[in-house]
């Protein structure tokens, strides 16, 4: 006899867990097998969820705002876990640059609390005010502010988790230097719910900077701009991001300086005559204007890869990328990675994605799929891990998850 999972979870969560939903975008994503969504209001209640989870054998995806989300095939019955109740700020000390806040909580609300201290958090990934914050840290995106303020990874200094059997553990501090022995929390950026559900993180804030000045470089195709950007990447400055972009309409260059007034006005001088050309200074509102256009204005699109070779190779890579007809990049070109955007009236989806990641794997580099129609097996579009990597993450999917119930970013 089939159990009623929604009615036997319902007497140990409250009512106000359930009656939730997800955006209307996910249901193609999550497609047929949710059972119910449920929103848990505290750590305490995640872990009575997923306790619950690995008694009966029910698989739980947790999701923050689900942006990174690709489509589920289930074989059974499964329940979304959504933080959309989590989202407090538990703590914050200005004086410290530090914040702790729930997992659900957005990075609008969180910008708008440390603006008034002349403060942020300087990530730009996609779409970032509407992000969660536990879903930044699941997913690891730093955007390209990285280039200037470091990864994100490197600004999480502590986080209440819960793994896979209903396990609470808090990781880390709230001060910087706060790691001895093997780094757990480093664990939780990037492991994309796989092996447990954050539910608050603390994070380094850093001051506004004075100036933030943006310079652009403008060509008819974007690799006229390729060895500009080299150049740039290591220039004796250090720019807050560089961001090189191409469309069927030409390409740019984007470069970010942060700074007093005097330092940016230096450093651009340097910039310049160390790459040899001179770039076009756009100030706010216009650069913010232009930089958000770049960042979100692909948010939406069905098709969206992200691939990754040695920076060095960055050139070959958008080379590779441009043989796809209509589509759009924005490479990192200190990481050397590029977020493709794909149009999907290719007429044979899979085959083109698999011919383009045959091409860039011969150049040594690796694909993830980031957004995929519904229709299309994204399972084989993912970086495929070397051997030792593969059974270490199976080990810590071991300690972290024994029963496999999470079902997390793919």
């Amino acid at each position: 006899m089939r159990v009623d999972l929604t009615d036997s979870l319902s007497r140990l969560l409250p009512g106000e867990a359930f009656g939730h939903s997800v955006p209307s975008s996910l249901w193609a994503v999550l497609r047929t097998g949710v059972e119910t969504v449920v929103a848990p209001g505290s750590t305490e209640e995640v872990a009575t969820l997923l306790k619950w989870a690995s008694e009966m054998g029910v698989r739980v995806v947790p999701i923050g705002t689900g942006a990174h989300m690709c489509p589920r095939y289930p074989r059974d019955p499964f329940i979304v876990l959504t933080t959309s109740r989590l989202k407090e700020i538990q703590h914050y000390e200005p004086a410290d640059l530090t914040m702790t806040a729930s997992a659900g909580a957005s990075i609008r609300d969180l910008s708008t609390e440390t603006a008034i201290y002349g403060q942020w958090l300087p990530f730009d990934p996609p779409d970032v005010p509407n992000r969660t914050l536990g879903g930044l840290v699941a997913t690891g995106l730093s955007g390209p502010l990285w280039a200037g303020y470091g990864q994100l990874r490197n600004h999480v200094l502590g986080a209440t988790i819960v793994c896979g059997d209903g396990r609470a553990l808090r990781l880390g501090g709230k001060v910087v230097k706060n790691v001895a022995g093997f780094d757990i929390l480093k664990l939780m950026v990037g492991s994309r719910g796989e092996l447990a559900v954050i539910t608050s993180v603390t994070v380094r804030l850093f001051p506004l900077p004075v100036v933030d000045q943006l310079l652009v470089l403008e060509a008819t195709d974007v690799s006229e701009l390729v060895s500009t950007a080299r150049a740039v990447a290591t220039a004796p400055i250090m720019p807050a991001s560089i961001i090189l972009s191409g469309t069927s309409d030409g390409g740019r260059l984007l470069v970010r300086l942060h700074g007093a007034k005097v330092s940016v006005e230096a450093d651009q001088k340097s910039l310049e005559k160390h790459t040899g050309v001179s770039f076009e200074v756009r100030n706010t509102p216009e650069a913010e204007s232009l930089l958000v256009h770049k960042r979100d204005s692909r948010i939406n699109a069905e098709l969206a890869v992200r691939v990754w070779a040695l920076p060095s190779r960055i050139g070959v890579l958008l080379d590779v990328l441009k043989k796809v007809p209509g589509v759009s990049l924005n490479a990192d070109v200190y990481g050397g990675s590029v977020r493709a955007y794909l149009p999907v009236n290719l007429s044979d989806i899979e085959s083109s994605l698999a011919g383009l990641q045959k091409d860039i794997e011969e150049l040594g580099g690796t694909i993830r799929a980031l957004r995929i129609p519904a229709e299309v097996n994204a399972s084989s579009y993912f970086a495929k891990p070397l051997v030792d990597e593969g059974e270490l993450a199976a080990g810590l999917k071991r300690a972290f998850d024994p029963h496999a119930v999470l079902w997390g970013i793919e």
